[in-house]
């Protein structure tokens, strides 16, 4: 038997994909510890796992971010972004002394979220042991990464992001290569976002179909989509039964934490799909919609269990958060995305390139046009065969059982 330590951020977008290989891991006798915040200490102690909880300083409560991030507050947008990737890379010297103590008593392998910045000092040690990255966002090395352009306006657009993306990661880079070279004793021009190109191999949780194809120096292993959602988890409302007619459903969500705002999308997406006949099912993460009445049209609840809400759907609206996004294309089902926080520009990209729906990399856009996109999406035929052929790739990816086998034996 093996001895695994997981590293991961005290995120529900994180820890959700992350729980299930914990389980299959702990299930095939393997020994199992866990660097990770407060907040999901309990959770993964509940399954099994050995839990070491992040100091203070480098722990933080999703729930309240900017209570529990000092500096935070009063930010928005790219500052926003460029902030929160520099906090993220502050948080190596005391993620790596947790680390450091679990790795004391013996690992084999290391499970490592991509933005657990100890990740980046691990795989640059000449002693550690074998790291696998969690890749439960983008694969965006190296950063940022578009295919290759078609015409003047692709390649301008090119350089552009670049350039932004160049302005948005410098605090973090600088960070980070200041604490390796304080922590490994080595200095490096590795860039904080693309450390997991150094690592042993990436587990991609998505179809290989949902990826830019291009040479890259670890080995990618697409995995498909691990996090579950069923009805044990959370009870179905009593309008369940309607979603077995004979309208199509569409479900709209900001994904588990982004609901301080449903104006965003929630809101616009009620009110651009009012009139049409389909069946509209929203979850807001226990947010109310600033839409009243709500149309007639229109089911609410604070979640749904989506290993059963999704194959009842023939379109999802979505801010984009890779694991919604992934878990959606699962089960086949195509997408309009409209996001640009956090990986969401990312993932929008990608649903547009995919072929899987219409992704855009805005924080909003207008009612009209956002009827307009589902429109298109639910009248296309192109987008469900895409989204079908992305879900028959999942299919055919490994099972939990391989890819135990692959993080243990390699």
């Amino acid at each position: 038997m093996s001895s695994v330590l997981v590293c991961v951020q005290p995120a529900r977008g994180h820890v959700g994909p992350t729980k299930p290989l914990v389980a299959a891991l702990l299930a095939a006798g393997h020994d199992v510890a866990v660097v990770t915040g407060a907040r999901y200490e309990q959770a993964f102690a509940d399954i099994g796992a050995d839990v070491t909880v992040l100091d203070d300083e480098v722990d933080f409560d999703e729930t309240d971010l900017n209570g529990s991030i000092p500096g935070r507050a009063g930010l928005r947008g790219p500052k926003l972004g460029r902030f929160d990737l520099a906090t993220f890379a502050g948080a190596m010297p005391g993620q790596l002394r947790a680390v450091d103590e679990v790795l004391a008593r013996g690992v084999d392998v290391v499970l490592c979220d991509p933005l657990f910045a100890a990740g980046m000092a691990l795989v640059l040690r000449r002693d550690a042991p074998r790291v696998l990255v969690l890749g439960f966002v983008p694969l965006t090395q190296p950063t940022p990464y578009r295919p290759a352009p078609r015409g003047l306006g692709e390649r301008l657009h090119g350089a552009a992001l670049r350039r932004f993306m160049g302005w948005m990661t410098a605090p973090a880079r600088a960070t980070a290569r200041r604490h390796i070279r304080e922590l490994v004793g080595v200095d490096t021009d590795l860039s904080f976002m693309d450390w997991p190109m150094r690592s042993d191999g990436v587990l991609q949780m998505t179809s290989p179909g949902f990826e830019y194809p291009r040479p890259l120096p670890a080995p990618v292993h697409f995995i498909g989509p691990t996090t579950t959602s069923s009805a044990r988890e959370y009870a179905l409302p009593e309008w369940w039964d309607e979603l077995g007619g004979e309208r199509p459903v569409v479900h709209v969500t900001q994904g588990t934490i982004a609901n301080g705002d449903l104006g965003r999308l929630v809101d616009p997406a009620i009110e651009a799909l009012a009139d049409d006949d389909v069946l509209v099912v929203v979850t807001t993460g226990g947010a109310e919609p600033d839409v009243d009445p709500l149309p007639a049209n229109v089911r609410v609840a604070d979640f749904l269990p989506y290993d059963e809400l999704l194959p009842r759907c023939d379109l999802m609206i979505t801010n984009g958060g890779y694991g919604g996004v992934n878990h959606a294309l699962r089960h086949g089902v195509p997408l309009v995305v409209v996001g640009a926080s956090e990986d969401k520009s990312e993932v929008a990209a990608r649903v547009t390139w995919s072929g899987a729906g219409l992704g855009y990399a805005r924080g909003s856009i207008p009612v009209p046009a956002l009827r307009s996109a589902a429109r298109r999406v639910l009248s296309g035929p192109s987008y469900r065969r895409r989204a079908g052929e992305l879900a028959a790739e999942v299919a055919a990816g490994p099972a939990i059982d391989d890819v135990v086998k692959l993080i243990v034996d390699g």
